[in-house]
């Protein structure tokens, strides 16, 4: 192994992320020597099997689904957070509220055990709770903020402040884990409102923005009065003290909005997810905002020192550029009473929809038509390498409906053309070409994507995605399986993961076989309602994909000069001459989406990952080589230390 310091700005780049526990047993292995040339792809496809019951999470519902090492064996664990609903759970009765530990079966197997209540995680500040409620909360974000090499939790609770009855005094609140995945609430600090601020928090991303290390959180929130505004509330960054206590440097970094100026994209934006990732190779990480409502996407450019620049509509992530609204069945209805206003010229008649009463009811003239209200419903951006160039390239995630017409933006993939140290850019790719086609089974399609997830699902070195859709008819979860040729294919029936209404998904190699498994909901709003009576939660398991050549690492920053849990640093693999690029993030996505921290991929027929380079995320951008990893294990790779250690999960 060598070790140098350099930027490391080389567009060829692995995300890797450190659980930080030190519950799972290592050992010293410095891997195997080169061997001959390999195929990193070997064959593809796999199947996933519905093992709900064998795995214990039978009766167990929710939609929020978090993954990862809560007690430090070595197996991702579940935090399951209730939907937008301000209410306390109560463990007596059903519920959707859960922390669910990953435990040996007694049989050689795995399954689910229910911790909720010994876990602390959603206990209730100050009293006023009986031994069996849980804290409303509905967004979870994990990492070490403390630096003691355990997960700790922020844990968001959505008050809706058009509803200020319902509000059941709860506060977002971080959590500090002992070691084992026992919790107790840290000091009050910003990131908990006060009794009077009833806070719609949505999302949620742990990132160090500073590279200071320590672990800083930027939060979004939900509209200051839905149906009654278009207004949403302020994104907020707080400063992490490495201590679990937090300062909100939102002014000071540069990332104010305000409550008019919407035709400049500087107005709050009503959020469903927030995420954050280096997009321009400098190190530092970018933060970005997605934005329901059809309104702009926020993209904050970091300078390098925390503070940020919003450059959405410059580099191409604010919203397509389809800006004809001319299509929109709202309109044609409102053209009926207006036939001479100016949005009407062009308008097809008669509606193709029942019009409200009023018929002009649902088109509002002098805003409906501004191309700030023509971007997408975009509930969550995914950051992740997946065309393999090395430079992290974005999916957002939209709800669209056919009666809008084309000017709402699809769910799509925005391939990363940022020249080097240059300003950041993506190319959106039509769906038509790249084979991420949403199917229209109806005339009166929906497409309801709500959360996406990237990962290697075969093993065979190419990233793949599947998409949660719900709400709608004919909506289920969609598994886009990379191609040799760059494209993509849908074969969620074809690998059993065509879930029904798919409502929470993560993903994780639960059982640590190698290969990675989905852990998904059950949506049952409009009509989903229909086939789901609750939020069931179901684990698929991955049948195939372990047969091909695969390597895990978690890293572990020194707790110093770099955050303990990595977040930020990347990952550079080679096997077989096919390089792969991934960072590890801190949460992203709608409600808090979060995979393992441990990083997964495959490496087809190749024995070893020829060399591993990490890029920590420190002031000097330290970088670390290893090489030669065996295939087959997972390793737990520590900043300064230059063995890499096989790690046994127990």
């Amino acid at each position: 192994m060598r070790s140098t310091k350099l930027l490391f700005l080389c567009p060829l780049i692995v995300f890797a992320a450190c659980d930080g526990g030190g519950g799972a047993t290592t050992q010293d292995d410095a891997g195997t020597d080169a061997g001959p040339t390999c195929d990193p792809h070997g064959s593809t496809g796999t199947t996933f099997v519905d093992q709900t019951q064998a795995w214990g999470l039978a009766g167990v519902t929710g939609n929020r689904i978090v993954s990862a090492d809560l007690d430090g064996d070595g197996y991702p664990d579940l935090i399951l957070s209730n939907d937008l609903t301000n209410v306390r759970d109560d463990t007596t009765q059903p519920r959707t509220t859960w922390v669910l530990m990953n435990r040996p079966n007694g049989s050689g197997g795995r399954t689910f055990v229910d911790a909720t209540i010994d876990s602390g995680v959603f206990q209730v500040r100050g009293g006023g709770a009986t031994p069996t409620q849980l804290r409303a909360a509905n967004v979870a974000s994990v990492g070490d903020v403390d630096n003691d090499g355990d997960l700790d939790v922020f844990s968001g609770t959505y008050v809706d402040p058009t509803n200020p009855t319902t509000d059941t005094g709860d506060r977002s609140e971080v959590l500090i884990n002992d070691g084992t995945g026992h919790f107790s609430l840290a000091p009050i600090s910003d990131p908990h409102p006060s009794a009077s601020d009833l806070w719609p928090t949505t999302s949620a991303t742990m990132v160090d923005v500073d590279r200071d290390g320590r672990l800083d959180l930027f939060v979004g929130f939900w509209y200051q009065y839905y149906g009654e505004t278009y207004q949403g509330d302020q994104a907020r960054l707080y400063r992490g003290a490495g201590d679990g206590t937090f300062t909100d440097v939102t002014s000071a970094s540069g990332l104010t909005t305000y409550t008019v100026d919407f035709a400049q994209n500087r107005n709050s934006k009503p959020a469903y997810g927030v995420t954050s990732c280096d997009l321009d190779g400098d190190g530092s990480p970018e933060l970005m905002v997605s934005a329901y409502g059809r309104e702009w996407n926020f993209l904050y450019q970091n300078d390098g020192t925390g503070s940020f620049s919003e450059i959405g509509q410059a580099s191409g992530y604010a919203s397509d550029d389809d800006l004809n609204f001319k299509d929109n069945q709202f309109l044609a209805c409102y053209c009926t009473l207006h036939p001479t206003d100016s949005d009407c010229t062009g308008v097809a008649e008669p509606p193709l929809i029942q019009c409200s009463t009023p018929a002009d009811a649902d088109w509002a003239a002098g805003i409906d038509d501004q191309p700030w209200r023509l971007g997408g419903n975009n509930f969550t951006t995914l950051c992740d390498d997946i065309d393999g160039d090395g430079m992290l390239d974005l999916y957002t995630a939209n709800i669209r409906h056919w009666h809008i017409g084309e000017s709402s933006d699809p769910s799509q993939l925005l391939v990363n053309t940022t020249a080097q140290s240059g300003s950041i850019s993506f190319n959106r790719i039509p769906t038509a070409q790249n084979g991420m086609v949403f199917p229209h089974p109806t005339s009166d399609w929906n497409e309801g994507a709500l959360m996406v997830s990237g990962g290697d699902l075969d093993n065979d070195g190419r990233e793949d995605l599947i998409v949660a859709a719900s709400d709608y008819p004919d909506q289920y979860g969609l598994v886009f399986h990379q191609k040799p040729d760059g494209t993509f294919e849908e074969v969620g029936e074809q690998w059993g993961l065509h879930h029904p209404c798919m409502s929470g998904l993560t993903i994780a190699d639960f059982d640590r076989d190698g290969d990675l498994d989905v852990v998904v909901g059950s949506g049952t709003a409009r009509d989903c309602a229909d086939i789901w009576k609750t939020n069931e939660v179901h684990i698929y398991v991955n049948q195939g994909a372990s047969a091909q050549k695969w390597i895990q690492m978690r890293l572990v920053g020194d707790g110093v000069t770099a955050n303990k849990s990595a977040y930020g640093a990347r990952v550079q693999t080679s096997a077989g001459g096919l390089v792969q690029t991934k960072e590890r993030d801190g949460g992203y996505g709608h409600m808090g989406m979060m995979n393992d921290t441990v990083l997964s991929f495959g490496l087809g027929a190749c024995s070893q990952a020829d060399s591993v380079t990490i890029r920590w995320p420190d002031q000097n951008l330290t970088t670390q080589t290893f090489s030669n990893l065996a295939a087959g294990n997972l390793y737990e790779l520590r900043m300064g230390d230059d063995t890499p250690h096989v790690v046994t999960p127990h």
